[in-house]
């Protein structure tokens, strides 16, 4: 698993320095972000594509390396502020905490680094950034989180025998790539204070990239169980008329009203496996790939005809499907069809849900049931806590 070729450890520092020779060496270490006013070098950038990539945190790449270690600066900060550091003995166990699930012990994991190229000092911000942050948020949000009794109550109906739980959603999906995505963070913010049901659904008619925004951006009723477990909570938390946070997914912010809600007699049973399939390719041809194929299976001879077309096709647990795909997947029946369009590069992606498996629940405790609630709504705190410190700092790129 940790495993990067000395090859490619140089063709990242290649990358990120832009050339050769003896002058770069002196230019690796300069600012290439400030973010108000802590900069940001070269040399950390291409210490955090590489971390990434042995980690599959991330699919890697500059801007992504850069937007993670901009969001470290803005933490870090608010650690700062909110007076919360580690002791180094602290930060020592937060390291090997960090390592046990590889099975290495803290020396072995830093060996292993080493060997890909990475500095134990950015191992060692890294593991600080986010032990604090954790910290950061339990404090400033711990009271905000408690699930009151009927709130568990609901939780627990859609998770054990009382019977399931459905949901009417109202979705509004924002393009949110680097370029946009200040605009679309106070768009987001607007939109998160609307009352009306009607309001939100017009508003999902005018700004939503969802194809779904030809309907008002209005979802069919959803059993619960078939939402991305990380979201559950959330939506089991609304009250009808009440919006989530906004979700950031990759180049997307995503915010849902709650319609309405509804309590079956029957038990919803638990989504295991879901089967989806991904292409990839210029607008143009997907948009008429769409227009040809009825099932996931259309798919295989329509990629291979079409160069241009890039086709996969997965089988995974819920929770482990890609937030950004999960979410877009929650509208689809059965071979239905989500198609996203990036503008600046007129490429797009489109998914087809194939299947969707399903096995029967087990009973949870009401105190796993709060304790999921708490931990789901405290994760969104955060991260509209992090989207507004975004929005308030003073960010240059050199």
């Amino acid at each position: 698993m940790l495993k990067l070729s000395v090859h490619k450890f140089v063709a990242t520092l290649a990358i990120i320095i832009g050339g050769t020779g003896p002058v770069l060496a002196q230019s690796l270490f300069d600012s290439v972000i400030s973010v108000d006013r802590a900069a940001i070098t070269r040399y950390e950038v291409s210490q955090r594509i590489l971390f990434m990539e042995i980690f599959k945190d991330l699919e890697g790449g500059e801007q992504k390396a850069k937007e993670s270690l901009i969001e470290d600066r803005l933490k870090m900060a608010a650690a700062r502020r909110a007076s919360i550091m580690l002791s180094e003995q602290d930060l020592i166990e937060s390291m090997s905490n960090f390592a046990a699930p590889f099975n290495r012990s803290l020396n072995k994991m830093l060996e292993d680094l080493a060997v890909n190229g990475i500095d134990e000092q950015t191992f060692r911000d890294y593991v600080e950034t986010r032990t604090n942050w954790r910290r950061v948020v339990t404090r400033r949000f711990a009271s905000r989180s408690n699930p009151t009794e009927s709130e568990i109550d609901r939780a627990m109906a859609s998770t054990g025998t009382q019977g399931g739980i459905r949901v009417l959603l109202t979705e509004i999906v924002l393009p949110a790539s680097p370029d946009q995505l200040t605009n679309a963070q106070q768009t987001a913010k607007r939109l998160g204070r609307i009352k009306s049901p009607n309001q939100f659904s017009e508003q999902a008619r005018l700004l939503s990239v969802s194809q779904s925004r030809g309907n008002g951006g209005k979802l069919d009723w959803i059993n619960l169980n078939d939402l991305p477990e990380s979201l559950r909570p959330i939506i089991s938390g609304l009250r009808p008329g009440q919006i989530t946070k906004p979700l950031k997914v990759e180049n997307a912010i995503v915010l849902f009203q709650l319609r309405d809600v509804a309590e079956t007699a029957s038990i919803a049973p638990e989504v295991s496996t879901i089967e989806y399939a991904q292409l990839l390719g210029p607008a143009s041809a997907l948009v008429t790939a769409n227009s040809k194929v009825d099932t996931c299976d259309d798919l295989y001879s329509l990629a291979k005809t079409d160069p241009l077309l890039e086709l996969s096709i997965q089988s995974q647990l819920p929770d482990k499907i890609d937030r950004t795909i999960a979410l877009r997947l929650i509208s689809l029946d059965k071979n239905e069809t989500s198609i996203l369009i990036t503008p600046e590069t007129d490429q797009a992606d489109m998914l087809m849900l194939c299947a969707r498996i399903y096995t029967a629940l087990e009973d949870v405790s009401r105190i796993q049931v709060a304790n999921n609630l708490r931990s789901a709504r405290i994760t969104s705190l955060a991260d509209s806590y992090l989207a507004e410190l975004r929005s308030n700092a003073k960010i240059f790129y050199h």
